[in-house]
């Protein structure tokens, strides 16, 4: 009987000492699980904040006035402007009626020699800078 006893005895201490290192654990894990929303709650805020702070720097009427007050550009006439659609592998290029369809690689090519024939009523801008995304360029 005693034999018995003292196994359930140290039954008993084993499984107390594992229940108390759970609830450790546990509440470890509950501390960390708080640090971890609040942390994720300053973060929705700044994010807010940002994309707040990010909507005015973009502002049309901003960058407008700064576009003519600092670096001097105007609206071009619209006789000047040609804009440019993109399909799916090809770009329409042209003024009015006489658009020709160019092969989007063309537009992407740094080679000037292919960009210049593509067209007659081509890009008058840096060839690098043209993208495959409907725009105006002058």
């Amino acid at each position: 009987m005693t034999r018995l006893t003292l196994i359930l005895f140290f039954a008993l201490i084993f499984s107390a000492l594992g229940l108390v290192n759970s609830q450790h654990k546990a509440r470890n894990l509950y501390i960390e699980l708080e640090q971890l929303n609040q942390s994720s709650k300053q973060a929705d805020q700044e994010y807010g904040q940002l994309q707040l702070e990010q909507s005015t720097w973009a502002m049309h009427s901003r960058i407008e006035e700064i576009a003519s007050q600092q670096l001097q550009m105007q609206v071009p006439d619209a006789k000047r402007v040609q804009v440019v659609i993109a399909k799916e592998d090809v770009v329409v290029v042209g003024e009015g009626a006489p658009q020709k369809e160019v092969l989007k690689d063309t537009l992407l090519s740094d080679d000037k020699s292919k960009i210049q024939g593509a067209s007659q009523n081509q890009v008058k801008s840096d060839p690098s800078a043209v993208k495959p995304k409907a725009e105006v360029i002058q």
